[in-house]
């Protein structure tokens, strides 16, 4: 008798675990498809390998922007982007640690340029392997960079500014995305409303010993914006904090995307210290053109 109920409460346990197991992880895949992955997203930037952007701060124009993607040998991809302030408002783009490297006896410089150069290196199955992501002003080059290299879910990362270096090694799930903080997404593709997923975000401007980050991405409605002349529908990504954070301002947007139907991230906003930092995707011909008369920035 006891035997019995036993099994009797074993298997409707079992089928309550099964069912929540479905319900919340195996039934939102299959309704609204898998987020964005590597392969999916490096396999879109293969097909369009130069984007440009114009950039503005808190709706004024203060520079433009480069992605870059290229083949490198044994089958492995090459991503790299130039982010360039003509006019760099400082106070508004640099946290209070960094300052202290840029200021002068004579006070705040005015027009200073900044350029932030990033690196991604995927391999031959479009896993990421290892990224660089650096800032520099003009005169300064490398004031603070960072580098991580990925062996399986282990990730080692450091951290240089000016004699101070900063290394450590952390465990990241492997299908994770990292993104750097300052260089537009160029392509999502595969969205569909209410997909959800986390991105790991680093950045050479966040605090040494703290460089990375993980924000909370979600497809949440279609939008429709004016982009190069006509009306687009996009779908509207908007990262937040991540909730298991457990803070207070979790549910205030970091970041928005406007991705059309097919991947191509067309607008892109982030929170930089306060401000809003806008990159608007270029057609083709200006991309090129941009391209062109930058010329070489490795």
């Amino acid at each position: 008798m006891n035997s019995t109920w036993y099994n009797v409460t074993v298997v409707l346990l079992w089928v309550a675990s099964m069912s929540w197991l479905i319900s919340q992880k195996v039934m939102p895949a299959l309704l609204v498809g898998e987020p964005p992955s590597y392969r999916t997203i490096v396999k879109a930037k293969q097909e369009e390998p130069l984007v440009g952007w114009s950039m503005a701060l808190n709706d004024r124009q203060v520079g433009w922007a480069l992605n870059t993607t290229s083949p490198l040998p044994r089958n492995m991809t090459e991503v790299r982007s130039l982010v360039h302030f003509d006019d760099l408002p400082l106070e508004e783009m640099t946290p209070t640690w960094l300052r202290s490297l840029l200021i002068p006896e004579s006070g705040w410089p005015e027009g200073l340029q900044l350029e932030a150069k990033g690196t991604l290196v995927f391999d031959p199955l479009e896993r990421l392997s290892q990224f660089v992501s650096s800032v520099g002003f003009q005169g300064m080059d490398d004031v603070v960079k960072v580098r991580g290299t990925l062996d399986g879910s282990e990730l080692t990362l450091s951290v240089r500014s000016g004699d101070f270096t900063y290394e450590t090694e952390l465990k990241v799930p492997q299908e994770a995305l990292l993104s750097d903080g300052l260089s537009p997404q160029t392509n999502l593709p595969g969205l569909r409303e209410g997909q959800t997923w986390n991105v790991r975000i680093y950045s050479p401007l966040r605090p040494p010993t703290n460089p990375i980050e993980i924000l909370q991405a979600t497809v949440e409605e279609s939008k429709t914006i004016l982009w190069d002349g006509r009306l687009v529908e996009t779908w509207l990504v908007v990262y937040r904090n991540d909730p298991g954070a457990g803070t207070a301002n979790a549910r205030t947007p970091r970041g928005k995307l406007w991705v059309h139907d097919d991947g191509t991230v067309l607008k892109q906003e982030a929170m930089l210290f306060g401000s809003t930092m806008t990159f608007v995707r270029l057609s083709g011909e200006e991309a090129a053109a941009l391209a062109e008369s930058v010329g070489d920035w490795e």
